[in-house]
């Protein structure tokens, strides 16, 4: 006899028994009488609850794939704002640079007259650098175009000044004469200082004071640009002087002044 819970019963005779058939009817095993097999409804319930859970399941499988997506999707697209954002602000930074200029012209320029005061042959600028920590003025950032009256001269820098006594140390101006340093010479891929009344070369270079050692002008330094003619080159009075400054990723900085009408004999004169 079987152990099974009885599950079904039959409607003539009473008899209980537990049945797994799926057929429409059964046969009652104590009076063979045909009677409805009610277990067939629990069974299809059975069978239509099961399908539930697998569409449920289905259903929960396309959300977490639409999840994954809309998250990929959303970190796209905070990355590419993100990028756009800072390509921005780069763009910005290196439009602003460009604008403007590093090096700014701090305090007065001289001019040296001849011995005669027919012309001038050295001009003193001073510089500094301003807004930055340092400006890069070796001979491969830095053009210099130099015109004095109807002449005119593409690229007349020649870099930073050396000590002609050790060519491989920046010259140290502080405390010095003009005179003392303004004559350079070029010493093989480097100018030297001199004393004036030496043979000038038409040219640019830059005594940077309290130097560190470097081609740099940096924050706390402070610059001299020198600029020398040779004497077939010297300015004459209400000669207009002319030099632009191009740096690397900066805008030029254009130095104008005029030769003075009036010329004392063979001295340093502001402009």
């Amino acid at each position: 006899m079987s152990r099974e819970k009885p599950n079904i019963e039959c409607r003539k005779c009473g008899y209980q028994w537990h049945t797994r058939s799926k057929l429409r009817k059964v046969t009652c095993p104590s009076c063979n009488q045909k009677t409805k097999n009610t277990m067939l409804r629990s069974l299809v319930r059975q069978f239509v609850q099961q399908k539930r859970g697998i569409v449920g399941l289905e259903a929960a499988i396309v959300l977490i794939a639409f999840v994954i997506i809309a998250a990929a999707f959303s970190f796209m697209v905070i990355n590419q704002g993100l990028f756009a954002t800072e390509r921005g602000k780069t763009a910005i930074q290196e439009g602003l640079k460009q604008a403007s200029t590093p090096l700014i012209v701090d305090g007065t320029t001289f001019v040296r007259t001849s011995s005669d005061g027919s012309n001038v042959t050295v001009m003193i600028i001073p510089v500094k650098a301003f807004g930055v920590k340092f400006v890069a003025m070796g001979i491969e950032q830095t053009v210099m175009t130099l015109k004095v009256g109807e002449d005119a001269w593409a690229n007349m820098y020649y870099g930073v000044l050396y000590n002609n006594s050790d060519p491989t140390e920046t010259y140290d101006p502080t405390g010095k004469k003009f005179d003392d340093f303004v004559a350079f010479q070029k010493s093989g891929p480097v100018c030297t200082h001199g004393q004036y009344g030496g043979t000038r070369i038409t040219g640019i270079v830059l005594a940077i004071a309290n130097s560190n050692g470097d081609k740099a002008l940096d924050s706390g330094e402070k610059g001299y640009m020198i600029v020398t003619l040779a004497d077939e080159d010297g300015a004459f009075a209400r000669a207009e002087i002319n030099i632009e400054i191009r740096l690397e990723k900066s805008a030029t900085l254009s130095i104008e002044f005029s030769i003075p009408v009036s010329m004392p004999k063979d001295t340093y004169v502001p402009v």
